[in-house]
């Protein structure tokens, strides 16, 4: 089962039809942040991150928030943590790169340190 599937489930039994416009159109606050939409990205990843706390694509989209929107310690503090979670490939517009490289790249031109 696909997990938009299981987020329409759970958007269905807690009532929350934001969730399920969510689920619907797949999003994880990229598009917002493509407009300059940080709010409205920020919104969404929130409700997202209630169902899927260890989504790696929604911290990373959070990070990137936060660092649009000023708040850079809070964005390390989300960049450290996905150097936590296990790495995987994402694909950013014709080149492909890994989470964890995304996060030391985001994390180097912060000023911070990280070990590879």
């Amino acid at each position: 089962m696909k997990w938009t599937h299981l987020v329409l489930i759970a958007a269905a039994a807690l009532g929350d039809a934001s969730l399920v416009h969510a689920a619907k159109s797949n999003s994880n606050g990229s598009e917002e942040i493509m407009r300059g939409d940080y709010a409205a990205a920020e919104a969404l990843i929130d409700r997202q991150r209630k169902l899927f706390t260890w989504d790696s694509d929604l911290t990373l989209n959070l990070a990137i928030v936060y660092r649009h929107t000023n708040r850079a310690d809070a964005a390390r503090a989300l960049y450290q943590r996905m150097l936590q979670l296990p790495d995987e490939e994402i694909e950013i517009g014709d080149r492909v790169t890994t989470m964890h490289a995304m996060a030391r790249r985001e994390l180097a031109s912060m000023g911070v340190a990280t070990l590879r």
